[in-house]
């Protein structure tokens, strides 16, 4: 046999070559497997107000690529004191890559020092349980958006939303920010995001509202992800 003669003929290696970059191809066009980002919350998650049109849904239609899936977890009414509503939610979700919290202005009608500390107690049993089912797991902990007593409609007003709402929510802020600290976890205000007329009954954001949480939460959580 001739050692100068190539072994295979020019129409093998056209072919062959034409496979190994079909497959090439084939590899590079597999979906990559996208972080789970879980938002736990209430009325404001869920969308009450504004057809559902929260601000997780907002980041659930961005078209720009990213490296995320969102997940609505949020219940019309839930309280930090409803701590146990996480458990299941925990084990559907075993492998998300980060928890988002915006909890604790449902806990904070006619608001006193004692309910805010009521929050705190609750929001680090959360904490303890994330990092107790997965330690790798992020978590963000979001101040709540602030109230507005001046457009509060009726039914908001009989359920005690008011100035000392307002109030507590000022002190859950510095609560959430040290506890944050103390946990080593991601923080976020929103209590002076929402523009003051934005929203739709004095308690829930409307459409504008929800854009600013959405532009604010979306923004955090790419770079706190980024950051770890």
């Amino acid at each position: 046999m001739n050692k100068n003669k190539a072994f295979f003929s020019q129409p093998v290696k056209k072919l062959l070559l034409a496979g190994g970059l079909l497959i090439l191809v084939s590899f590079a066009c597999l979906p990559t497997q996208k972080k789970v980002v879980v938002c736990f919350g209430d009325s404001i998650t869920h969308g009450a107000q504004v057809d559902g049109h929260s601000w997780v849904w907002y980041l659930q239609q961005n078209e720009k690529p990213t490296p995320y899936t969102y997940v609505n977890a949020g219940r019309s009414g839930r309280k930090t004191a409803d701590r146990e509503e996480l458990l299941p939610v925990l084990e559907k979700y075993p492998a998300a890559a980060m928890y988002v919290f915006f909890l604790g202005v449902n806990d904070l009608k006619n608001g006193n020092d004692t309910m805010v500390a009521g929050c705190l107690n609750n929001m680090q049993w959360m904490i303890d349980q994330v990092r107790e089912k997965d330690p790798k797991a992020k978590i963000l902990l979001l101040a709540p958006s602030d109230i507005n007593t001046e457009i509060m409609n009726e039914i908001n007003k009989k359920k005690q939303y008011n100035t000392n709402t307002r109030r507590s929510l000022q002190q859950l802020e510095g609560g959430y920010r040290e506890l944050a600290r103390k946990n080593k976890t991601g923080f976020l205000s929103l209590l002076h995001v929402v523009p003051r007329l934005a929203y739709a009954d004095g308690l829930h954001p409307d459409k504008e509202g929800q854009q600013a949480l959405y532009k604010a939460i979306g923004k955090k959580i790419i770079s706190y992800d980024g950051a770890q």
